[in-house]
């Protein structure tokens, strides 16, 4: 099953722009800075899967030197222009070889492996541990599997009782109610605009 990249979208960007750090999201930010501020020795950190730059900023306000990184150039157009001081770059593929071994204290990812096929998921966490420093942390926020059988302030799954007979590795679906994309889905209903998500387990398998 081929990857496709569903944020390779200029509507789709244009909505996660406007995503604050409210509701459900405040509940995910919420307690970073302690862990952070616990964990982390050191300055320079890698957002990876930036998007539109939310989370950089995040990490920039907590003292970092940060760099933001995506698949996604649509979301970067807009992380540039939000934060046009800010080092935003496109890794087509998930690349990161332009960057050296042991460049970074803190390496963030917030929700990108929820998007992202097991397969892949091993290759780029190796990637990202050889991009750490000696004492450098990854932290990795993941959507847990309850997340797609219940209501949520961001987030409603009440049009899709299937997700609660999903196994490992079946897509699963979600829709974002924090921001106004409403245009039909390829696959779906033209009413909503929907996200697939995989699963957070072993063989999570692509949204296709």
């Amino acid at each position: 099953m081929s990857f496709i990249n569903c944020y390779e979208d200029a509507s789709r960007a244009d909505a996660y722009a406007s995503l604050e750090f409210a509701n459900t999201y405040y509940l995910a930010y919420r307690d970073l800075p302690a862990i952070i501020s616990q964990h982390i020795a050191g300055t320079r950190a890698l957002d990876f899967g930036c998007g539109t730059g939310r989370s950089s900023r995040f990490l920039q306000k907590l003292g970092f030197n940060v760099i933001g990184v995506d698949v996604s150039e649509d979301m970067l157009r807009i992380a540039r222009g939000i934060d046009p001081f800010g080092d935003y770059r496109l890794i087509p593929g998930d690349n990161l070889s332009e960057f050296g071994d042991g460049t970074f204290d803190l390496v963030l990812s917030a929700f990108t492996f929820d998007n992202i096929p097991a397969a892949t998921k091993v290759r780029i966490f190796g990637d990202l541990r050889n991009l750490l420093t000696p004492k450098g942390t990854i932290v990795n926020l993941v959507s847990s599997p309850e997340i797609y059988l219940h209501e949520w302030a961001s987030f409603t799954t009440k049009d899709f009782p299937e997700n609660s007979a999903a196994r490992s590795g079946d897509v699963v679906r979600i829709i974002v109610t924090d921001h106004q994309d409403r245009r039909p889905s390829r696959t779906f209903s033209a009413q909503t605009r929907l996200i697939e998500w995989c699963i957070e387990r072993p063989n999570c398998k692509p949204s296709r």
